[in-house]
C-alpha cells in the first residue's frame, strides 16, 4: 500500500499524499498515518509531539462530510496555528485538499493530498480531485480496516436490483439522466437509488459508493 501511495503521488503530480486513520467507534485512537509520502522526519515530529490532537485537518475531518481545502479551515487556536506552521516549515506542499473518510462500522479516516502549487486546487480541477481520490480513500480506508486489523471481516450490505444497477451505470459515466431513460424511472427516482446505496455503503459520495460496491461485488 505504500508503493502505491508513492505511485499515486507521481503519477497525480501532487506533492504528496497521506492516508491518516482517526478512529473507531469503540476506542479512541488517533495520529495514525497509515500509509504517507510525508518525510520521516515529520512522520516522527507528528507522532512524538502528538500533534493530531492539535491538528485543525484532523477537527475539521471529523465535523465534515465533504472534501476541504487547507486554505478554507478556520484556524480557532494558537496550537492549531503552530502545527500549520510547522507543516509549512518542512516545505511539504502550498495547499492541501482532505477528505473525510467513513467505514462500514464507522470508522474514521482521512486521505489528504498537497499542492505544489497554491492554483492547484482551483474550481475544476478541485472537483477532479475530489471525485478521484474519495475513491481511492474509500479504497485505502477499507483495505487498512479490514487487512490492517482495524476490523472483524463485514458481509457486505445488501443492496437492491435498482440501487446496483443505478450505481453500476453511474460507474460507466453516465449521468442521472442517461440512468434515468435506460431504466425507464424518473431522475428524481435515480437520486434516490443512489442515497439509498449511499447510505448503506456508508459512503460520502456516488463514487464512493461505486468504489465500495465493486470491491464487495455488488456491481
Amino acid at each position: 500500500m505504500q508503493e502505491l501511495a508513492f505511485e499515486i503521488r507521481d503519477n497525480s503530480g501532487a506533492a504528496h499524499l497521506t492516508y491518516h486513520f482517526l478512529s473507531n467507534p469503540w476506542v479512541r485512537e488517533g495520529g495514525e498515518l497509515g500509509v504517507t509520502t510525508y518525510p520521516l522526519s515529520w512522520q516522527i515530529l507528528y507522532t512524538e509531539k502528538n500533534l493530531v490532537h492539535s491538528d485543525p485537518v484532523v477537527r475539521t475531518a471529523l465535523t465534515s462530510a465533504l472534501p476541504f481545502l487547507w486554505s478554507e479551515i478556520k484556524i480557532l487556536s494558537q496550537k492549531e496555528k503552530r502545527v500549520m506552521q510547522l507543516f509549512s516549515e518542512q516545505n511539504m506542499g502550498k495547499d492541501g485538499m482532505s477528505i473525510p473518510l467513513r467505514g462500514l462500522r464507522g470508522e474514521v479516516g482521512l486521505l489528504t493530498i498537497t499542492s505544489r502549487n497554491i492554483h492547484d486546487f482551483g474550481r475544476d480541477r478541485r472537483r477532479v480531485y475530489a471525485a478521484t481520490f474519495s475513491q481511492i480513500g474509500a479504497y485505502m480506508h477499507e483495505w487498512f480496516a479490514n487487512y490492517g486489523g482495524r476490523r472483524e471481516a463485514l458481509a457486505p450490505p445488501r443492496l437492491s436490483i435498482r440501487e446496483r444497477e443505478c450505481l453500476a451505470y453511474h460507474g460507466e459515466g453516465l449521468m442521472t439522466q442517461e440512468v434515468s431513460y435506460r431504466l425507464n424511472i424518473s431522475e428524481a427516482t435515480v437520486r434516490l437509488y443512489l442515497a439509498t446505496a449511499r447510505h448503506k455503503l456508508c459512503a460520502q459520495t456516488t463514487c464512493g459508493a461505486v468504489a465500495k460496491a465493486i470491491k464487495f461485488g455488488l456491481i
